[in-house]
């Protein structure tokens, strides 16, 4: 009995702990995914190439598994993103290693979703219910949208909105829509003028300015199923702003 008594204390400590660790472990949350664009110095030519020397110190980020958030094991298919930007414009970059390259749309606004696209889903107001929604295709046809709901989205009507100044640029290394043979990789640049955005287009601090982002892409190579990578991966529908990173911006 007294040895029971002196022992008890004790017996409550570590139940004590292991109650806490559990309760951590569980409310620990998502890890944050944060990605600083690059100051250029220098002119960006918009030609899907990314060979300035701002994109080659802009820091990298790598496209997961969008409903697993596993790494994608295959490089023959693994995406890269990196961000930078001058006094007026916000540039975006994607390597898409691909060996099948193809699209069949050629009208700005097809629902380029439905085959390979990639994709920028970029929040400026810090509302999180609003954002604009950017997909680009292999054949550089552009989507974009404005995003105000997204659980109910009227695809029709959110397209109907266009960014006037935005500028898109695809470089294949491949054969694009040559079905039977195989390709190596895609790459697309996209040049966001801050005044498409901002009512004040110089109100962008260096350090300061924080806007919700993601990256997507969507692959289907020739035999199999469409596959979805993401940057901040959701699980399942991409829109799911809760779960966006962040870009911040070098000083």
């Amino acid at each position: 009995m007294n040895r029971y008594v002196k022992l008890k204390p004790l017996i409550l400590m570590i139940f004590a702990v292991a109650i806490v660790a559990c309760a951590e472990k569980k409310e620990q949350p998502k890890p944050e995914f944060t990605i600083t664009a690059a100051r250029a110095q220098e002119k960006i030519t918009v030609d899907g190439l990314l060979n300035e020397a701002v994109w080659q110190r802009a820091q990298t980020v790598v496209l997961r598994e969008n409903r697993t958030g596993a790494v994608v094991a295959d490089s023959a298919v693994q995406t890269f993103v990196k961000t930078c930007y001058d006094e007026n414009v916000l540039f975006i970059g994607f390597i898409c290693n691909d060996p099948d390259i193809w699209s069949t749309f050629t009208q700005r606004d097809e629902y380029l979703w439905k085959e390979e696209a990639v994709e920028v889903f970029l929040d400026v107001d810090q509302e999180p219910n609003t954002y604009v929604e950017i997909e680009v295709s292999p054949a550089n046809v552009l989507f974009d949208s404005y995003i105000v709901d997204p659980v109910h989205i009227d695809v029709e009507a959110t397209a109907r909105f266009d960014l006037p100044h935005i500028q898109t640029a695809v470089s294949v290394n491949g054969t694009l829509n040559e079905r039977d043979d195989r390709d190596k990789q895609w790459s697309v640049e996209i040049a966001l003028p801050f005044v498409d955005f901002l009512d004040n287009p110089a109100g962008i601090t260096p350090g300061e300015t924080e806007w919700k982002i993601n990256f997507y892409r969507v692959n289907a190579d020739n035999g199999g199923e469409s596959t979805g990578y993401a940057w901040s991966p959701t699980g399942a529908r991409f829109h799911k702003p809760s779960v966006f990173g962040t870009l911040v911006f070098e000083q």
